[in-house]
């Protein structure tokens, strides 16, 4: 009897120390979706600080159908974003655990790849894995990090397309993630003029927006590779924390 009671016990206290496994309260997310970016093609885990490396023991990541435990480079791609700074400021000042899903991939645009509209899109997809996550434990949409556009850029019309995109995107995905209020900011692209002519187009539309609670952070100051198109570890890191930034002030004008 008492090794039964024991064992209850410990069994207790791993539900109860586990954040992937405490359903007393919803888990707060945040859901990351781009291009390559956002994908963080640019880094490398090496570069990395040392205290960024590891496990994430308050930052939890949907990945292929369950939440785990968030470590920079251990997902599909084996790359990571924006999201492992996002995840550590945002868990230390939320004072609880949080949670992410991401989908991105290089080279996508909005007006057809992320399009809503198109039943093929990566935002179909998005919203599979959404409903995925939904139906694992409770949880809150808190936000949306958006880390796209330079693929926009290139066609002229792609590009004067971008603003009437991005407010149907935003307000389209808060009503299919059953968040109406949720927040989304965005990194406003610097693509290189002489391979993304439009660029100028799609940054005013990003900086312009005007839907209600939606922010950007300015990437101009961020490190790039030698390419001149995607971040470097240090430039990840850097956004990672400006995305925490503009989400906190979001959240704390609610």
């Amino acid at each position: 009897m008492k090794k039964k009671v024991l064992v209850s016990l410990f069994i207790v206290g791993v539900l109860f120390s586990d954040p992937a496994l405490a359903n007393d309260k919803p888990l707060k997310v945040f859901i990351f979706a781009g291009q390559s970016n956002m994908v963080g093609t640019g880094g490398n885990v090496s570069d990395l600080p040392e205290d960024l490396k590891g496990d994430q023991k308050s930052a939890l990541l949907f990945n292929r159908g369950k939440w785990v435990t968030l470590a920079p480079g251990k997902t599909e791609t084996g790359w990571f974003g924006p999201e492992v700074t996002f995840s550590r400021k945002l868990s230390v000042e939320m004072k609880e655990p949080i949670g992410m899903i991401k989908l991105s991939f290089p080279g996508t645009n909005l007006a057809q790849h992320w399009s809503p509209a198109n039943s093929k899109s990566l935002y179909a997809e998005l919203l599979k894995i959404v409903r995925a996550a939904q139906k694992t434990r409770r949880i809150e949409m808190v936000g949306m990090i958006w880390m796209q556009g330079e693929s926009d850029s290139r066609e002229k019309n792609m590009a004067e397309a971008y603003s009437k995109n991005l407010a149907d995107f935003i307000q389209t995905s808060r009503k299919d993630f059953k968040s109406p209020a949720m927040f989304f900011v965005a990194g406003r692209v610097n693509p290189p003029k002489d391979r993304f002519p439009y660029g100028d187009i799609v940054r005013n539309a990003q900086e312009k927006c005007t839907v209600p609670g939606y922010a950007f952070v300015d990437c101009n100051t961020l490190e790039k590779t030698h390419d001149r198109l995607h971040y470097n570890t240090r430039g990840l890191v850097d956004m990672g924390y400006r995305f925490a930034d503009a989400m906190l002030m979001l959240m704390q004008k609610k």
